[in-house]
């Protein structure tokens, strides 16, 4: 795959340049060798981060619960009040509502070897006696890769009447996930293909998914439906929130299944929020801008969160785009921590107005300070 793309490139130059000599469209040329720089950072800079450690890692326990203690600018990190209120009391898009949803999705990176508990689960469930804005929380259902690792779980939250579906983010060692990562072929609705998913999608070849997204999806939906509807039944008081959650390649997943959800009469009703942390575009115009539309139907539940400079929410395939009708929330200042509420995707006050040799991959496995990895598993009881 890497082969090819690489081709790719050397054609791309060797077309671009022939017409350059010619003088042929010297605006439109000007433009696609902008792009074309662009692709060639992303792809650089993507396959030397890949499989590079994060900055997070190796830091000590008392630097971890530091980092996540100074999320709390009042410095109530010790109260219950953060995780005892019900999530439909909070507002959707504030800061600590967000890092709540974030302290649930970075929970899904915990292992068991790091830890030492007998399996990656029971880690995860330890994470409630630790105080913090997840507080006390049950694992209802769980799903695994090939390796037994986690992939999604569903917990539920009494005291937040919550329901949580969690995505997880790529895991490098686990082929399936590099190959949903690097899978750029598109499947296009024009016979109604789509339809079968999300019904209210309009049959056109200009409504397209990426194949590795979807196949992904695809994979997951049943084992993943089935868990669901039961846990929402056991918790069917109106009050319970259902909110889903991903991150990286996991938050391209859960937008879509928010996307199916939102073809359920059934979940639909109780789906009250959809969060995803360094979402990868994956989808045309067409695709996602109608899905968006249908998500935010009657009141906003999406809520795509970017962390500064990172450049995973700006690559994909070729003509995929940012949710033209999803307004971003931008942590525009990682080091003091800055939010900014985006007018739609493509305001370029926001993170589409980074230039493209600026994007990192430094930035995307956090929320602000809050770790987004494994590393966050070991930080102390903070009761």
């Amino acid at each position: 795959m890497i082969f090819y793309t690489y081709i790719c490139f050397l054609l791309h130059i060797l077309i671009i340049s022939s017409l350059q000599e010619k003088s042929l469209l010297g605006n439109i040329i000007r433009k696609e060798l902008g792009k074309f720089q662009c692709d060639i950072h992303d792809f650089t800079s993507t396959y030397k981060n890949e499989f590079q450690e994060s900055p997070f890692r190796n830091r000590s326990i008392k630097e971890i619960t530091a980092s996540w203690q100074s999320t709390f600018p009042e410095g109530n990190y010790r109260t219950n009040t953060k995780n005892s209120i019900p999530f439909s009391r909070m507002n959707l898009r504030e800061p600590d509502t967000i890092l709540r949803m974030a302290e649930y999705q970075a929970m899904i990176y915990c292992k068991s070897t790091m830890l030492g508990a007998p399996s990656d689960i029971s880690s995860i469930r330890n994470m409630a006696k630790k105080n913090l804005r997840v507080g006390n929380f049950t694992i209802e259902a769980t799903g695994f890769d090939r390796k037994r690792v986690s992939y999604w779980y569903i917990a539920s939250n009494i005291a937040q009447q919550s329901i949580i579906l969690v995505h997880r983010g790529t895991k490098t060692s686990n082929p399936s996930d590099v190959f949903d990562d690097l899978d750029r072929f598109n499947i296009h609705n024009t016979h109604g293909l789509l339809n079968r998913d999300f019904s209210y999608l309009s049959s056109s070849k200009d409504v397209y998914v990426d194949s590795g997204f979807y196949q992904r999806f695809q994979h997951e939906k049943t084992a993943i439906v089935s868990a669901l509807r039961p846990v929402l039944s056991r918790y069917s008081n109106p009050a319970f929130s259902f909110i889903v959650v991903g991150h990286s390649l996991g938050a391209s997943w859960a937008f879509l299944n928010a996307a199916y959800f939102a073809s359920q009469n059934d979940i639909n009703q109780r789906m009250s929020a959809i969060y995803t942390f360094g979402q990868p575009l994956l989808g045309s115009a067409a695709f996602v801008n109608e899905i968006t539309k249908k998500l935010n139907t009657p009141n906003e539940r999406y809520v795509r969160v970017v962390n500064g400079n990172d450049m995973v929410p700006h690559i994909g395939c070729g003509k995929c785009i940012q949710p033209e009708y999803a307004n971003e929330k931008w942590i525009m200042n990682t080091n003091e921590v800055i939010w900014k509420d985006c007018n739609g995707g493509k305001d370029l006050k926001c993170s589409s107005g980074i230039p493209c040799n600026k994007l990192s991959w430094s930035n995307h496995s956090a929320v602000g300070k809050l770790s987004m990895r494994g590393e966050f598993c070991r930080i102390a009881s903070n009761s």
